[in-house]
């Protein structure tokens, strides 16, 4: 599904220069661990740790376009949790909100 994704990004990267002509516009997919906290530094995901210093991870899945966040999935696994597994999860909702998004915005162009 990742696979499918990246080709998504790619594709909607090369429809946006050829539609703007010269200027450049960047599409990128960013997945990974980052801190719980990295988007609302001043909020906390799910339950605070039992070790008060511990910094918590959370996987990230996100769409970039033009240096701006557009789809944003993140989930804080559990220690036993795989997190290949929690990726496809997280990847598969961000495809369905493009989709619903696409097909939301095509019902406003056919009326």
């Amino acid at each position: 599904m990742k696979e499918l994704l990246i080709e998504l990004c790619d594709n909607l990267e090369k429809e946006l220069n050829e539609r703007e002509g010269e200027q450049s516009h960047k599409v990128e997919l960013q997945s990974g661990l980052k801190p719980e906290n990295y988007f609302t530094p001043a909020m906390h995901i799910g339950t605070t740790s039992s070790i008060p210093d511990r910094v918590r991870m959370a996987w990230f899945v996100e769409l970039w376009v033009d240096g701006e966040c557009i789809f944003r999935e993140t989930y804080v696994p559990k220690e036993t949790e795989d997190l290949k597994i929690v990726e496809g999860f997280l990847i598969s909702r961000v495809l369905n909100r493009i989709f619903a998004f696409g097909v939301m915005t095509s019902k406003v162009f056919v009326k």
